[in-house]
């Protein structure tokens, strides 16, 4: 029998789950990016019944957090480093399918680092398919950038929350197309992104077609170590007519008069937009990659 239980995470937990996730990357890429702050926005999102932490006795020694979406239960696990090869995977692995279970799910999906071959090794065992893989894009700006070449018909502004319910509804209908896509409903949208700790409206940006929104960026100071581009959308008929390229760079340059020097983002590495194209293009690199896992846990459901 398992000697690991586990428990609600609880805000005092916050330090020490943030120190295990950081000496997780340390042990697989070398280096980590992530902070107690990262943490905190993530439990922002996060039911506090939908995160614990896996003891052995009084030490922490894993980290674990559910999430329920409309077609599936998204789970993450993270072992400390001076915890492999005593089960606790394992042991992550069979109490989030049960807490994804009890929530009525049919599939469960759960990521890891492209580098985490030991997850890669008992996620496959336990009946888990790879069906995606992301991507974490960084670039380090040492000149200012070149200023933004908007296509003829176009013009940008800045973001007026007057704006806001025509700015969500371009963003979800350029994301329909997406993999995996839910809809956000606009006032659940405007609360996490208009009234959230990192809204900084001077880092979104606006583009019009006459009075219609049809492209835009939603900017945040900085996550995982960078300023972070966390919504970039073009409407499908601007595609492929240089609006991407200019919307990175005039995020580029917005960040740089704040003195920030390393943008990112994350991007579907198996998209057909192109969009990780257009991202090599400009300059930015795979800083890590993230692989997807799924498990149909009712075979009705396949």
């Amino acid at each position: 029998m398992s000697s690991f239980r586990l428990r609600t995470a609880e805000a005092d937990d916050a330090p020490a789950v943030a120190s295990l996730v950081a000496a997780l990357d340390v042990a697989l890429l070398g280096s980590t990016d992530y902070t107690i702050a990262d943490l905190v926005d993530e439990w922002r999102e996060l039911a506090p019944a939908n995160r614990w932490v896996a003891l052995d006795g009084d030490r922490m020694v894993g980290y674990a957090t559910v999430e329920e979406t409309p077609s599936h239960v998204q789970t993450d696990g993270y072992v400390h480093p001076e915890h492999f090869g005593r089960g606790v995977g394992a042991f992550l692995v069979n109490e989030l399918e049960q807490a994804a279970g009890e929530r009525g799910a049919r599939r469960v999906q759960t990521a890891t680092l492209v580098e985490d071959r030991r997850a890669h090794a008992l996620l496959a065992g336990r009946g888990y398919d790879e069906i995606r893989r992301f991507w974490h894009m960084r670039i380090a700006l040492d000149r200012e950038p070149a200023p933004p070449s908007w296509p003829e018909g176009l013009t940008a502004t800045g973001f007026d929350p007057v704006d806001a319910e025509a700015f969500h509804t371009a963003l979800e209908s350029a994301f329909e197309d997406h993999w995996q896509h839910e809809p956000r409903p606009f006032d659940e949208w405007r609360r996490r992104n208009l009234h959230g700790d990192d809204f900084t409206p001077e880092l979104w940006t606006v583009v019009r077609d006459g009075r219609e929104i049809v492209a835009g960026t939603i900017c945040v100071p900085e996550r995982m170590g960078a300023g972070w581009i966390g919504r970039l959308f073009t409407a499908r008929a601007w595609r492929r007519r240089g609006v991407g390229e200019a919307l990175l760079h005039d995020a580029f340059g917005k960040f740089w008069r704040r003195g920030t020097r390393t943008v990112g983002l994350g991007v579907d590495a198996e998209s057909d937009t192109g969009a990780q194209r257009l991202y090599e293009r400009v300059g930015m690199h795979v800083h890590w990659s993230a692989v997807v896992f799924e498990k149909v846990l009712d075979a009705r459901a396949a």
